[in-house]
């Protein structure tokens, strides 16, 4: 019988990869590192890191000790310990970590929980978001675009304030 070499966790140093080819729908429990270059859609679940490359792209939810994003996912992720987002990685939907580190040029559009003590809240499984039907949660309207400029809160000082110029104009 072969022989893996495990880290301080217990992990298998092998892991699986999903290549940038490949485009599966489904289900997926993973023992060990998992590394998604091609596109899957559904909830995944790794008992270590899971790696989604530049090419890499999850629609879906995604439950692992440590997540490094340089693709992009949509849908839930819940981090056991700790969320990268690097730069040009895009990430829609809701966060949960106890670490999270988001680089410049990054896009995290979430709702984002980051619970350093006791048990992370539960993970839940996310529906697969439908892009056309995209609405904010709280306002129930249309979600904008990333690549405009970001409007004030209705109310807020700095709404007030760039009413006044406007009014002034």
């Amino acid at each position: 019988m072969a022989r893996t070499e495990t880290d301080s966790r217990g992990r298998s140093g092998q892991g699986s990869y999903i290549a940038a080819d490949c485009a599966l729908e489904g289900t997926f429990t993973f023992s060990g590192p998992l590394t998604i270059a091609g596109h899957m859609k559904g909830p995944v679940k790794s008992d270590a890191m899971v790696l989604i490359e530049a090419t890499g792209e999850l629609e879906g939810s995604l439950e692992a000790t440590v997540i490094i994003m340089h693709g992009k996912l949509s849908g839930t992720i819940t981090a056991h310990e700790s969320v990268e987002i690097w730069t040009d990685a895009k990430v829609t939907g809701k966060v949960t970590t106890r670490s999270i580190r988001v680089d410049a040029g990054s896009l995290l559009t979430a709702d984002l929980v980051v619970a350093t003590e006791g048990n992370l809240p539960a993970h839940e499984s996310a529906e697969v978001p439908d892009p056309t039907q995209a609405t904010d949660s709280l306002t129930g309207e249309q979600e904008r675009d990333p690549s405009q400029p970001a409007r004030p809160l209705p109310g807020s000082n700095l709404a007030r304030k760039l009413a006044a110029m406007n009014e002034n104009q």
